[in-house]
């Protein structure tokens, strides 16, 4: 990462922002981040299906294997939506300990804090830590769009199962790494087959009291990152449903009845007569899929069927363009006319219908999903 540089509007002149090394670590990386999840790039980490983040807690206490009792603590603890425990220490670049020894010592907490984490123990921290937060676990899931689990609880004992098993993910969070980190950190990561061990540095400029803050991943090559991917395909198994067919057959052994099963098709085929592009989920348990229109956003859709029944909207995600949102504010506004019962706070809120509630009158979400493309494809071609 070079200099960065504030370019005048008329473009005849720019300056070059001022480097930061922090001073202090809690206030200039650990406050930041904590306040701050997307710091942690999920679109360099996985460009396909972008990490999204949940806060287990911060200063994880992590036990000694001798006695049992807490000794260490690692400065965040998150899970991604698959489920992927992810350790992060944050250290200065002026911390010398920023070097081999903050990898040996990170390695450790992950390799104890597996064997005494219980789901359950998870579970409560996470509680702990959304309550602190003003929301709710349950919320902080449904942010997630995990596909893997149908619960909070379901997610959790996944995110045990991949402690146990070392499926874990390593992240040093640096406002700059020193270079023998970062090859360091390229050696582990085409050594070991289960463990990602990342670095994110957060390169800080400052100009006129206004901070900037420019995440950038290191640790992952195109080829490591592929081999990363055929190691959890394998471990984790494919997934139920790549196709119509494979999400019926997984929706009979959810067992959803052959007519709320014909209400889906019938949402499914409307979207492929929209030109969408389907997305399937990659859940081993529940199969899902997820229409999407490249021209409103190119990687997110605006709702998920799951094979279970269940309807997810997504109108907090699709906010990441003025396209998207235009097409939000359509598309909320005929589905309610069409009503289906929209909460009061919906363009700030992950929520799920049961089938009960939305598959009965699939013909209206289907109407109000068209007009509001058409409604928002004759805006766009006027504009």
């Amino acid at each position: 990462m070079g200099t960065v540089y504030i370019v005048d509007k008329d473009t005849k002149s720019s300056k070059a922002m001022e480097t930061v090394f922090c001073k202090d670590e809690d206030k200039e990386l650990q406050s930041i981040l904590e306040n701050n999840f997307d710091l942690l790039p999920g679109d360099q980490i996985d460009p396909e299906v972008p990490c999204k983040w949940m806060l287990i807690r911060r200063e994880m206490p992590v036990p000694d294997p001798c006695t049992g009792s807490d000794r260490w603590n690692i400065d965040f603890f998150f899970v991604d939506q698959n489920a992927t425990p992810t350790f992060v220490e944050c250290k200065r670049y002026l911390d010398t300990r920023s070097r081999r020894e903050v990898v040996g010592q990170v390695l450790e907490y992950a390799a104890n804090g597996r064997h005494y984490w219980s789901a359950a123990d998870l579970l409560t921290h996470a509680q702990a830590t959304a309550k602190a937060r003003g929301t709710t676990v349950e919320t902080a899931f449904q942010k997630l769009q995990s596909v893997i689990s149908d619960s909070a609880e379901a997610f959790f004992k996944e995110v045990e199962k991949h402690l146990k098993t070392g499926d874990v993910r390593i992240v040093f969070f640096l406002e700059q790494a020193p270079i023998e980190l970062k090859r360091l950190v390229e050696f582990l990561n085409a050594q070991m087959g289960s463990v990602e061990v990342l670095i994110v540095e957060a390169r800080q400029y400052e100009e006129n009291g206004i901070r900037v803050v420019v995440p950038t991943l290191f640790g992952f090559t195109e080829q490591i990152r592929e081999i990363k991917r055929a190691i959890a395909s394998e471990r984790d198994g494919k997934a139920v449903a790549i196709d119509w067919e494979g999400f019926k057959l997984n929706a009979i052994k959810k067992g959803l009845d052959v007519t709320s099963i014909a209400a889906i098709r019938k949402l499914y085929d409307a979207c492929e007569d929209l030109k969408a592009e389907i997305a399937w989920g990659r859940g081993t348990v529940t199969g899902s899929f997820s229409p999407k229109w490249p021209t409103i956003s190119s990687n997110v859709a605006p709702f998920s069927v799951y094979a279970n029944g269940k309807l997810e909207l997504h109108f907090p995600s699709f906010q990441n363009s003025e396209a998207a949102k235009a097409f939000s504010a359509l598309f909320a506004s005929k589905i309610s006319k069409g009503g289906l019962e929209l909460p009061a706070n919906f363009m700030a809120t992950w929520f799920t219908y049961e089938a009960e509630k939305w598959l009965p009158g699939v013909d209206s979400f289907i109407e109000a999903l068209k007009g509001a493309l058409r409604e928002y494809n004759s805006k766009a071609a006027s504009a």
